[in-house]
């Protein structure tokens, strides 16, 4: 009798501990934080109530465990695993505290421990936690501090305490998962929206270089990174050289390189992390920055903390690479930084590719001009533009003087050397808004828009003056100094359609070079050609 009642008192007192337990974890889980805070607390109250060496929590991503929170443990080791082994995980399944170690420590699946490095991890029991066949988290209970075996009613109290906490930690996780989803989503829309933005800028930014720069600018701002840097391939030198940069802290240094009037340093393909990604068309992470063995050390001081280096690809060929440089407040680049550049190296590499088929098409290789088929339409359509909005515009005509001679005295490559001098002066000395092109042979036109004609003249002086000033040395203390006569005709005083306005301003050419040439000529309607007076030379 005494002892039935004596095994009443006892039930009843551990149903009491029992309850009191589940009611102590109910406080917790309210007050807690987040699930970090919780998986804390639940640790140190199973922990400090068993007696436990330590308790251990791995949370599920894509099929790997990662350690979450440890108490009591006397490593700071980190431990992961993957659910790759299927006797182990067949056990795990059965939904209660499976042994994993015997009476000794040692393991019990000791391939799994092998795989994984887990020797050190000082575990005796293992339980997986799942929900609708979706396994989350794992709980690992290491042995008890007085080193005695588990009893029946350890078990039975572990159970009921991690089946109790098992859902709200559930909950927990497929909230933050939530949130994450949530950001991820958020990010990639927003990255989208960039990256449309870019394509769209791919279409109607004329200006190679800076589309460019608004690529690398919206890369910069979006992964929150120092600068950038974009590499072409010299297939001349087989070389890598660094065309357009962002994020300089010398904005006129930068100014000079986008400009082409600083020469950067070249790299070798197949050198440095840039060389490599070029060659091997994969890109790179590297969070060591310039302690990267990869790092091609050039002997300056640049910085770098941590670089993104990715290749620049069309229609299957490497054409370049764009490196971004130090993630802010000493964070490091990755995966979803990476996948970003990617899809913006992708935008690049169309528009250089496209550029570079648009200027085959358009311009002359020689002297990088337009070719007389493209000037033609941009002549119509600005004939066209000026017809609609009611404004004037100029052409000039330019015809390089005894060029003939210069070919028979000193040979064609001499000769193209002057038309390329000639071709750069031009380019160099008009406007941006003015179209200079490469009409054959020795002559060049102009198209100067919303330009009279008595504007233009103060134009094709400046233009004359300047390649009068050009000096091309052909042998030792000789020198070719190469004219050039114009002629010039203006919409729509002179001619109403393109192939009228190019006569008129052929007409007025010749007559510039029937009067002594190095001089200008324009065509009036009422009077027919008229020179135009040379200033004094300075």
């Amino acid at each position: 009798m005494e002892k039935n009642l004596s095994e009443k008192i006892s039930t009843l007192q551990k149903n009491f501990y029992d309850l009191n337990s589940l009611f102590e974890l109910s406080i917790i889980a309210t007050q807690a934080d987040s699930i970090e805070d919780l998986i804390d607390k639940v640790t140190t109250f199973v922990t400090e109530a068993m007696g436990l060496k330590n308790v251990r929590f791995f949370i599920n991503h894509d099929r790997v465990y990662y350690m979450v929170a440890s108490h009591n443990s006397e490593d700071n080791e980190f431990f992961q695993f993957e659910n790759d082994e299927e006797g182990f995980w067949e056990v795990l399944n059965k939904n209660e505290f499976i042994r994993v170690a015997d009476r000794n420590g040692n393991p019990i699946y000791r391939s799994f421990w092998e795989k994984y490095d887990l020797q050190n991890l000082d575990s005796y029991y293992f339980k997986l936690f799942q929900k609708d066949s979706i396994p989350y988290f794992i709980c690992s209970v290491g042995k008890k501090l007085d080193d005695t075996e588990f009893t029946s009613e350890d078990l039975h109290y572990l159970n009921k305490v991690f089946n109790y906490i098992g859902p709200i930690l559930i909950k927990y996780i497929k909230r933050r998962d939530q949130e994450n989803d949530l950001k991820k989503l958020q990010k990639s829309l927003h990255n989208i929206s960039i990256l449309y933005n870019i394509s769209q800028a791919v279409n109607f930014i004329d200006d190679l270089k800076r589309l460019l720069r608004v690529i690398l600018n919206k890369a910069l701002e979006t992964i929150d990174a120092e600068k950038g840097s974009l590499m072409l391939y010299n297939f001349a030198e087989n070389v890598l050289q660094t065309k357009v940069v962002y994020g300089l802290a010398d904005k006129n240094l930068e100014t000079e390189i986008n400009n082409g009037l600083i020469e950067c340093s070249k790299i070798k393909v197949g050198e440095g992390i840039a060389g490599t990604v070029f060659v091997e068309k994969k890109s790179i992470i590297s969070n060591l920055g310039q302690n990267d063995p990869r790092f091609l050390d050039n002997g300056q001081e640049l910085n770098v903390n941590s670089l993104l280096c990715v290749p620049l690809i069309a229609k299957g060929e490497p054409i370049g690479v764009i490196n971004i440089t130090n993630k802010l407040n000493g964070k490091l680049f990755n995966k979803q930084d990476l996948e970003f550049i990617e899809a913006l190296a992708n935008q690049a590499a169309i528009a250089i590719d496209n550029a570079k088929l648009y200027e085959l098409a358009t311009k002359d290789g020689l002297t990088k001009l337009y070719i007389y088929r493209h000037f033609y339409t941009l002549l119509e359509n600005e004939i066209k533009r000026s017809s609609r909005y009611n404004h004037e515009m100029t052409l000039l005509m330019m015809d390089i003087d005894n060029f003939k001679s210069v070919n028979d005295t000193y040979g064609h490559p001499v000769g193209d050397q002057v038309l390329r001098e000639i071709a750069s002066c031009i380019q160099q000395t008009v406007r941006k808004i003015d179209i200079a092109s490469r009409y054959g042979g020795e002559e060049f036109t102009v198209i100067l828009p919303e330009t009279n004609i008595n504007d233009s003249k103060i134009i094709a002086e400046r233009i004359r003056k300047n390649i009068s000033k050009i000096k091309i040395a052909v042998k030792d203390g000789v020198y070719i100094c190469p004219t050039v006569s114009i002629g010039m005709s203006e919409y729509p005083s002179c001619a109403l359609d393109e192939q009228t306005l190019i006569e008129l301003a052929d007409v007025a050419l010749y007559n510039a070079k029937n009067n002594g040439k190095n001089c200008i000529c324009e065509y009036n309607p009422n009077t027919g050609c008229t020179l135009i007076p040379r200033p004094e030379e300075e």
